[in-house]
């Protein structure tokens, strides 16, 4: 008899141990799955990545028309919300002719008092040479963030085009399609954003 009840508790450490391994398992599977789709609904984004076209690429949420110093046109912008404080922002350019020294965007995301609460500067197009671009279509996409504290208010998107050498400063605006500038025809106000 004694046997027998080893025998039969054996197995029934041998069944939990296969149960908690089983347990332990779809757990593992389960996160994996969910992570995955998370992935899927959230794919990840390269930013800052300078993309090429031939063609002005479609689905831009804002065509605009901003010709700074007949160098360079802005000639769309795409603004998405993310979660966690974060706007997904794409930039799109033609470039007209050779930038010098102006290779850089500086952007601004002010208050309605003109407070800037983030920014995005970056070199442009990731300092690609200008055979490589000329008459081409560029799209840069950004995710930036932006501070909590701005929740509920409305974000200003305000940019334009500088040099990172001495004493050369910002690239000024030929043209603005009937967009706002300041800081002496320097920086055009590209879109608006409620958070």
């Amino acid at each position: 008899m004694c046997k027998k009840n080893e025998r039969t508790l054996r197995e029934v450490r041998t069944l939990r141990a296969a149960v908690l391994c089983l347990v332990v398992l779809t757990v593992i599977v389960s996160s994996a799955c969910e992570k995955k789709e998370a992935a899927k609904s959230h794919p990840q984004r390269v930013t800052g990545a300078c993309e090429v076209y031939d063609k002005l690429p479609k689905y831009i949420a804002k065509p605009v028309d901003v010709n700074f110093g007949n160098k360079v046109k802005l000639v769309g912008i795409t603004i998405n919300k993310l979660p966690e404080d974060k706007l997904s922002v794409t930039y799109y350019w033609q470039l007209l002719n050779q930038l010098d020294t102006y290779d850089a965007v500086f952007v601004h995301f002010t208050d309605k008092d003109n407070k800037i609460l983030s920014q995005n500067d970056h070199d442009f197009c990731q300092r690609r040479p200008f055979s490589e671009l000329r008459g081409k279509f560029l799209k840069e996409p950004y995710i930036v963030n932006i501070p909590q504290s701005s929740k509920g208010s409305e974000i200003y998107v305000k940019l334009g085009i500088f040099s990172i050498e001495p004493n050369i400063g910002r690239l000024k605006i030929d043209s603005a399609g009937g967009l706002p500038t300041d800081d002496m025809n320097t920086r055009v106000t590209v879109d608006r954003v409620g958070l």
